[in-house]
């Protein structure tokens, strides 16, 4: 039975792998012009984000062998990235049992390495002022997902928070009335139902852990609606406005965590502190560190790409909780998973190609 959910997972990489190489192959002619056309706007963007934020490799190159390897060490950058703080977060967690101290306390380091990129000269200044919209939506965001996570189990958030594209779909529909094409909204149907299978066969769910993950979909809808409004009007590019937002967010929640949790401090008395301010604000650094990387990833690849990639990253994390933290999953949830994770695919593919 504990062979299942691993050769499932095997299989769904395999089906990854597969369709990022068939996303790379040439196509028909008209398919490559209006494909030229996209690059050349996406290159004109890239080139200006690079400048702007100093990410550009010396001497990178763009094509070959060399490009590929590139692509891959920020790849796995960015998913050792976030396993190390899914996991550095859980153990935090699981000894703290702190959740808003220790979203703030993780916000705080992301603000201090946003300040210091901008002090230095690598960042332009982050215009808070202009972001706290997406600031709020960002603290809300964050703080609902270290609840889910000290909650339940670090896989069984994941595959709740796959449920994303539904609500960043719902959100720019409402707030900004942007309609998708029917079968782009159609690839969120295997979403909704993988997920639903996966939650219905979970032996260990928890109701805050779920509750608190569905909540966290929908700050996160709000943030890339708000933020998408952000970038439209200003001239920060989208590293700029989420340090910005991090120092927001950070200055938000700081009242609001030692409200609710400032009374527990206590807890401390009997741990070793250095330990955990140490796992804190690696947490801390390393969730900020991983959104930086997934800018130089989009700088090097197409959004289709990122977005197969992105998909691949949800099954690294849920596949490392299973290892490192002992987190079981039944087959049938397993399989569940499976079809929620190939919809996300499915709806981010069908979304870059029709939108």
């Amino acid at each position: 039975v504990r062979q299942q959910p691993a050769l499932t997972m095997r299989l769904l990489l395999l089906f990854l792998t597969c369709t990022t190489h068939a996303l790379e192959q040439p196509r028909g002619k008209a398919t490559k012009a209006i494909r030229t056309t996209k690059a050349d706007v996406e290159a004109v963007a890239i080139t200006q984000a690079l400048q702007n934020i100093k990410l550009k490799v010396t001497g990178g190159a763009t094509t070959g062998l060399a490009h590929r390897l590139e692509v891959g060490v920020f790849f796995g950058g960015w998913y050792a990235l976030n396993i190390y703080y899914n996991i550095i977060n859980k153990k935090v967690l699981k000894t703290v049992g702190l959740p808003w101290l220790v979203s703030w306390a993780q916000l705080v380091v992301g603000a201090l390495y946003a300040l210091v990129g901008w002090g230095i000269g690598r960042t332009g200044q982050p215009a808070v002022r202009d972001a706290w919209p997406v600031a709020v939506a960002h603290c809300g965001q964050q703080v609902t997902t270290v609840i889910s996570l000290g909650a339940g189990a670090v896989s069984m958030t994941h595959v709740v928070k796959a449920l994303e594209p539904l609500f960043s779909a719902a959100v720019n529909a409402v707030v900004r009335g942007e309609i998708l094409p029917l079968p782009v909204y159609a690839a969120l149907i295997p979403v909704v139902g993988g997920v639903a299978v996966a939650i219905a066969t979970d032996l260990s769910f928890n109701p805050l852990s779920f509750s608190a993950a569905m909540t966290s979909n929908l700050f996160s809808g709000l943030r890339a609606v708000l933020s998408k409004a952000n970038l439209e009007r200003t001239k920060q590019t989208a590293p700029e406005l989420f340090g910005a937002a991090t120092i927001g967010a950070a200055g938000i929640l700081a009242p609001l965590a030692f409200m609710v949790e400032g009374s527990k401090l206590s807890v401390l008395d009997d741990l070793d502190t250095n330990r955990v301010a140490l796992q804190v604000v690696l947490s801390g650094l390393f969730h900020y560190l991983n959104n930086e990387v997934m800018y130089m990833c989009l700088a090097r690849v197409n959004p289709v790409t990122l977005a197969v990639g992105n998909t691949v990253k949800r099954v690294v994390i849920i596949a490392a909780a299973m290892v490192v933290l002992g987190e079981a999953m039944e087959p049938v949830a397993m399989v569940g998973t499976t079809v929620a994770i190939a919809g996300v695919l499915l709806y981010s593919i069908l979304k870059q190609r029709l939108a």
